[in-house]
């Protein structure tokens, strides 16, 4: 998959990532583009201006309730 199909199906619901970290450990994350999961809190705001790397993910982690990122290239399994 590429950056802008993981980032329609995450908008979509939530789905679970495996990839490796960078520092070598494999990691689970169930998450989320999809503000029906996201707390209004947590929501970005429409002013907030991040620049866009597009080999980088950067999601919601419904289960660690906070904003992670994975890289695209370290994704072994995408449910």
């Amino acid at each position: 998959m590429n950056y802008q199909e993981y980032k329609a199906a995450l908008a979509n619901g939530i789905h679970t990532v495996y990839f490796t970290k960078v520092n070598g450990e494999k990691r689970k994350m169930d998450c989320t583009l999809n503000a029906g999961y996201i707390p209004e809190a947590a929501r970005p705001s429409s002013d907030s201006q991040v620049k866009e790397n597009t080999d980088v993910v950067r999601v919601y982690d419904v289960n660690a309730e906070g904003w992670r990122s994975f890289r695209i290239d370290s994704v072994t399994k995408f449910v």
